[in-house]
């Protein structure tokens, strides 16, 4: 090995799932998306697996790497569908959409005391939840994190005594504190979309606003998003701990790609990202009910620009829809072999609050304008191999506009959904 590099571990994971999800459109709605089928459904069953392959180290103990190749470059996904290349004439178990992509490749700086700086494309750095992230999303820009312990009560360990015979005894263990307290800062400036070239030939492209009609020149700067955390951790040791996590996501400017305003009705945009200004507070609380760890888990988001957002949709007047938040109860862990977890929870997504591209694929299809009740019960049948099964049931909340978002139920507006998920998973 490298003299530099200190440390170097290979981690990843291989998961096989059966998946079933299912939509519904509505009965009463003549301008849904595909048109003239009320109350049908809209329904896949997949047989899928995932593979994840990385290596990260340490290089001259402050520095550190990491990468990770990937089944998939879907930002949301790293499924491949068994039987889903056999199509136009290539059979049976074809290998054309089983590729390899990039999911991570980064390096890092830990020199500074409790601060981690990071570059290149890496896991989300911010306390989230499924409301506003997909945990499968890989950033790419930079990171900025930094957190600080401090603890009340306690006190120092007694010092070394000595016997009759003159040997030394150990001393007690220090007291614990009644409190540690972890203070933490998350930032993150992240590339969201490239606009090149930044000066072309000629005029500045144009384009027209579907809803509204008007002409505007082509953003030719980059867009990016920027997350500002701070938050803390407080644990009574043996009692419970609460975390709070208060984040604010602004954006540079709608991008090249993203800069027809968002409709999320039938046959409108589904992706752009004008007048969003989103305000995320996640939170929890863990206890023990004897040797079962339990815990309350939810999140409240808003997008202070909804007024503007809705109205550039085509529907002045809806800037209420601007809220999401999820609230659910979660009991056991998965740790250890025959360790099992179960978590139950509701979710509240309006059109307007989040960005559509960045929200679960899963729990409700990669949209807004649902809200509805999930659950997920997981067993560790050994040490590293772990069974999950996942079931959503959501429906449409104002039937006024459509389900924004892409996802892989081709309908909208999406009046009911339903998931069904069972994962075997492998981790090394």
């Amino acid at each position: 090995m490298f003299p530099a590099i200190t440390e170097l571990e290979l981690f990843g994971d291989v998961r096989l799932r059966y998946e079933y999800r299912g939509g519904r459109l509505p009965g009463d709605d003549p301008n849904t998306q595909p048109p003239g089928h009320p109350n049908d459904w809209y329904e896949k069953e997949r047989e899928r697996y995932r593979l994840r392959l990385g290596l990260r180290g340490t290089v001259l103990d402050d520095w550190f790497f990491g990468l990770r190749l990937e089944t998939s470059s879907s930002a949301r996904s790293t499924n491949v569908t068994m039987g889903g290349d056999a199509g136009n004439g290539n059979g049976p178990f074809n290998k054309g959409d089983d590729g390899i992509a990039v999911g991570q490749a980064y390096f890092g700086y830990k020199g500074f005391p409790g601060t981690t700086l990071t570059g290149g494309r890496f896991a989300n750095p911010f306390v989230t939840t499924s409301l506003v992230w997909d945990d499968d999303i890989n950033v790419e820009g930079l990171a900025e994190q930094w957190k600080h312990t401090f603890t009340i009560g306690g006190g120092e360990a007694a010092p070394a005594s000595y016997s009759k015979d003159g040997k030394n005894v150990a001393p007690p263990a220090p007291p614990e504190p009644l409190v540690k307290i972890d203070v933490f800062a998350n930032f993150g400036q992240f590339v969201y979309d490239d606009s090149n070239p930044s000066n072309p030939i000629g005029a500045p492209p144009t384009q027209t606003q579907p809803i509204g009609g008007e002409t505007q020149e082509i953003p030719l700067a980059n867009a990016f998003l920027l997350g500002w955390q701070i938050g803390a951790r407080f644990d009574f040791p043996h009692i419970l701990y609460f975390q709070l996590a208060p984040t604010l996501y602004n954006y540079t400017g709608d991008g090249k790609d993203f800069s027809i305003h968002f409709s999320g009705d039938p046959n409108g945009n589904q992706t752009g990202i004008n007048s969003l200004l989103v305000f995320d507070i996640p939170a929890e609380i863990g206890w023990q009910v004897g040797k079962i760890p339990m815990r309350i888990f939810g999140d409240f988001a808003t997008n202070f620009d909804a007024d503007d957002r809705a109205t550039a949709a085509g529907h002045p007047g809806k800037g209420g829809d601007r809220y999401a938040y999820e609230i659910g109860l979660g009991i056991g862990q998965l740790k250890k072999k025959r360790d099992w977890q179960v978590r139950a929870w509701w979710q509240h997504t309006d059109q307007f609050a989040v960005d559509p591209n960045l929200v679960d694929s899963d729990i409700f299809d990669s949209r807004v304008n649902l809200e509805g009740v999930a659950v997920r019960a997981g067993y560790m049948l050994a040490d590293a191999i772990v069974l999950n099964l996942t079931y959503s049931y959501g429906w449409q909340v104002h039937h006024s506009t459509g389900t924004g978002g892409n996802g892989d139920i081709a309908i909208n507006p999406l009046n009911q959904y339903q998931l069904f998920q069972a994962d075997l998973s492998v981790n090394f």
